[in-house]
C-alpha cells in the first residue's frame, strides 16, 4: 500500500511539472518577440533589412529567426525634464518638441516632470497645448528625478510598441531608484526602449554617463546636438528611427524561463557581421512571451 502511494505521488509530480511547463512555454514551443531598430553611423533609420541579414542568439545559444516584420508607427510617450538646469535650453526643449509632435500621428502623449510628475497631457490637440503653455514658463524646479519619473511612465502603459522620447540634460539628483535599478526593472518588465535628445552641449556624453545606460540597454538611441543650431537635425533623426521598428520573433535553441541575454548582429552577403548599421533591441529578453508586468517597488 505505501509502495502505491508512492508512484501515485511521482506521478501526481510529474504530471504537475509537465503542466507547468506547458503553461510557461518553454522548449521547442516557445517563440522570443524583440523590438528591433537599425540605424547607420549618423544615426538615421536604415528600414531595408530583411531576416536574412540577421544572425542572432539567446544566452550565447544560437536562435532562429522566424520573421521580421515592420512594425508599424507606434505609440510615443514625450518627456520633457523642467528642472531648473534646463532652463538655458529651455527655448531648445519646445521647439523640439514641438517638432516630435509634429511628425507623429495623434497618438502622442506628453510628460513634464522635475523632482515630480508636473503636468502632463494625453494626445496630440493637447500635448501642443500644453507646450506652448509651457513656452512662457521657464524651469524653476531644482531637483531632477528622471529614472523615477521614467519608472512611473513605463509601468502605466499597455503596448509594448510604444517610444519613450526624454529631452534633457541627462542628470538625476533626486531619483529613489539608481540607472541600473531602472535598467533592470525596463528588462525584467519587457517595458519599451527610452530615446533621448540630450542638450547639453559641453561634454555632455561624458556627464551623463548615467542615463546613457537606459536607452543603450532598452533598445533605445541617445542623440547628443553639438550646438543650439544641431537641435532640429537631431530630433529629426531621432523621430524618423523611432518611427520604422521591426517586430522581431526568435525561436531559442535551449527552453528559457528567466531573463536570457539577447545579442543581435547584422551580417553581409559573406556571413560576416558589418559594423556600419548598429541594431538597436533590448540587451535582455524575459523568457518566453509573455505580458508585460509591473513589478513590486524596489528601494
Amino acid at each position: 500500500m505505501r509502495r502505491c502511494s508512492y508512484l501515485l505521488r511521482r506521478v501526481l509530480t510529474v504530471i504537475t511539472l509537465i503542466g507547468t511547463l506547458g503553461v510557461s512555454g518553454l522548449g521547442q514551443d516557445c517563440a522570443v518577440s524583440a523590438i528591433l531598430r537599425a540605424v547607420d553611423k549618423r544615426s538615421h533609420p536604415v528600414v531595408d533589412i530583411s531576416a536574412a541579414d540577421l544572425k542572432a542568439a539567446i544566452n550565447g545559444n544560437p536562435a532562429t529567426i522566424q520573421s521580421l516584420s515592420p512594425g508599424g508607427m507606434p505609440q510615443v510617450i514625450l518627456m520633457l525634464d523642467a528642472s531648473s538646469s534646463m532652463k538655458d535650453t529651455w527655448s531648445q526643449t519646445i521647439a523640439a518638441a514641438r517638432q516630435l509632435v509634429a511628425s507623429t500621428g495623434q497618438d502622442i502623449d506628453t510628460v513634464v516632470f522635475a523632482a515630480t510628475i508636473l503636468d502632463s497631457a494625453v494626445g496630440r490637440p493637447k500635448s501642443e497645448k500644453l507646450l506652448d503653455r509651457l513656452s512662457t514658463q521657464p524651469p524653476t524646479e531644482r531637483g531632477t528625478a528622471l529614472y523615477d519619473a521614467l519608472i512611473t511612465v513605463a509601468s502605466r502603459l499597455k503596448t509594448r510598441n510604444t517610444a519613450i522620447v526624454v529631452i534633457s540634460d541627462g542628470g538625476d539628483n533626486a531619483s529613489r531608484y539608481s540607472s541600473d535599478a531602472t535598467v533592470s526593472l525596463f528588462l525584467n518588465s519587457s517595458w519599451p526602449p527610452v530615446f533621448g535628445l540630450i542638450l547639453d552641449y559641453y561634454q555632455a556624453e561624458k556627464r551623463r554617463g548615467y542615463f546613457k545606460k537606459i536607452p543603450a540597454a532598452t533598445g533605445g538611441l541617445l542623440v547628443y546636438p553639438s550646438s543650439p543650431s544641431e537641435v532640429p537635425g537631431g530630433m529629426e533623426a531621432l523621430a524618423a528611427t523611432i518611427s520604422s521598428p521591426f517586430i522581431l520573433s526568435l525561436q531559442p535553441s535551449q527552453p528559457i524561463s528567466k531573463v536570457s541575454k539577447l545579442k543581435l548582429q547584422f551580417i553581409g552577403s559573406e556571413g560576416k557581421p558589418r559594423k556600419n548599421i548598429e541594431l538597436l533591441h533590448a540587451s535582455e529578453v524575459a523568457g518566453c512571451d509573455i505580458a508585460p508586468s509591473t513589478p513590486a517597488k524596489q528601494q
